[in-house]
């Protein structure tokens, strides 16, 4: 779809102009308000426990939201991390999306080779024998979504390749889904397709 592409390169300009400084400011406004509401969630609900909640989430590039300062709360909570990799089942395999728990010392120190190249798909029999293990979507109990615009319906345009249109739906329904964004990337409408779907908030600064 030519208007979304067009809409694509767009917004991460707009992404990349904000300032180093002002993204680091304005991710950090939205990682404390994104624990704010994981906490009032785990409160408001009757299945979910402050001990332990898996996250989904992702390994912020280039201009995205840095998510970072959320991780190193969650983590200091006892909380579980969970990152996507793109993976394929066999060499002529369509790759797909799939999370893998990772420790504070994996994502800050030693850096698996999938952090670094979220587009590269990964041989899932290479990725088991060093020991990684896909974790089942139902354990999610928060899912954090990137993008690279918005609009006030809460419509999101990703990157394209479609993967969180197919991850959202496995996800619990008392799932919290909370997109991130700067208010920079917000549109007047996004360009969808039948397949996009929205998301139920969307945490800027």
């Amino acid at each position: 779809m030519a208007l979304k592409e067009s809409t694509r390169k767009l917004v991460l300009e707009k992404r990349d102009a904000i300032p180093a400084d002002q993204r680091v400011k304005k991710s950090q406004r939205i990682c404390d308000q994104l624990m704010q509401i994981a906490l009032h969630h785990v409160d408001e609900s009757t299945n979910i426990s402050r001990n332990g909640l898996f996250i989904a989430a992702y390994e912020p590039m280039r201009s995205e939201v840095d998510v970072h300062p959320f991780f190193r709360e969650a983590f200091a909570r006892g909380w579980h991390v969970c990152l996507p990799c793109m993976a394929k089942d066999t060499e002529s395999a369509k790759a797909r999306m799939v999370f893998f728990e990772l420790s504070e010392k994996r994502i800050f120190d030693e850096r698996p080779a999938f952090l670094d190249h979220p587009a590269q798909p990964f041989l899932l029999a290479d990725l088991h024998a060093q020991g990684w293990h896909e974790i089942d979507e139902v354990l999610f109990d928060i899912a954090v979504i990137p993008m690279v615009a918005f609009d006030s319906t809460l419509m999101r345009l990703g990157y394209g390749g479609g993967n969180y249109d197919r991850f959202l739906p496995k996800l619990r329904p008392d799932c919290l889904v909370a997109g991130v964004a700067f208010a920079e990337q917000q549109i007047p409408v996004v360009p969808t397709e039948p397949h996009d779907l929205s998301l139920p908030r969307i945490i800027r600064a």
